[in-house]
């Protein structure tokens, strides 16, 4: 089976490893970013400002600030995985399916390139 059928979601998994690759800061737009690639259906929401979608019953979801945060990073860890510290600006996200490592200067951003490459995977 390909993997593109395990996992649909991958190229929007793969870009958004690439934006935050490239990331020199944390940054809403990075948030929200990510936050689309692991939850697709925030695509087909309404956009209220950055980072920020509107239900159709007028509810808000705000992407958590991924790229700034290490707690809000650390909760794009699949289930089943755990987070390593490298140090450094390394992250290494390990399963039973394998290792990922995300290297970054900012360490939350390091943490969510470790994810989102789990997550490409699983």
């Amino acid at each position: 089976m390909a993997i593109d059928a395990i996992n649909p979601n991958r190229s929007a998994l793969n870009a958004a490893v690439r934006v935050c690759a490239g990331a020199s800061a944390a940054d809403r737009q990075l948030d929200a970013i990510i936050a689309s690639a692991v939850f697709p259906a925030l695509t087909s929401l309404p956009a209220l400002d950055t980072a920020v979608w509107r239900h159709n019953d007028g509810t808000r979801v705000r992407a958590l600030r991924y790229s700034g945060s290490r707690s809000a990073a650390t909760t794009l860890v699949p289930a089943g995985c755990w987070l390593e510290d490298g140090g450094k600006g390394i992250a290494r996200v390990c399963g039973p399916e394998g290792e990922w490592e995300g290297i970054h200067s900012l360490g939350e951003i390091a943490i969510c390139i470790a994810a989102l490459k789990a997550r490409i995977e699983m």
